[in-house]
């Protein structure tokens, strides 16, 4: 009975860790450019905030997805990779595509 304690205690601990760790990850703009401030504001899950902060810099949903790059990836890579709520934000930013997008990435052509 002790190692089933010990082991779901230490399972339980490293889940803990891994948490801690993936909550700790803090974006911080390098800058006050106008897209610096759309990719921090993108990897923050709100999309009233992201449409704002698109209106004050002017700039479209498709100008962000194609122009605008964040540590030198895509701005769907890198919401993808970094935000909170990423498919929702995604699906705001390209109208609806970025699920259709991955679900043709992910099916399976079974013959």
């Amino acid at each position: 009975m002790k190692t089933l304690t010990k082991t779901i205690a230490a399972t339980l601990l490293s889940f803990a860790v891994l948490g801690a760790a993936h909550a700790d990850q803090e974006l911080i703009p390098s800058d006050n450019e106008a897209g610096t401030k759309l990719c921090v504001t993108a990897t923050s899950g709100s999309v009233l905030k992201m449409n704002k902060a698109m209106k004050l810099s002017k700039v479209t949903k498709r100008y962000v997805t194609e122009k605008v790059t964040c540590n030198g990836q895509s701005m769907v890579a890198f919401v993808e990779q970094y935000g909170e709520k990423a498919e929702k934000m995604n699906n705001f930013l390209t109208n609806g595509k970025y699920s259709e997008e991955r679900s043709v990435i992910a099916s399976v052509n079974s013959q």
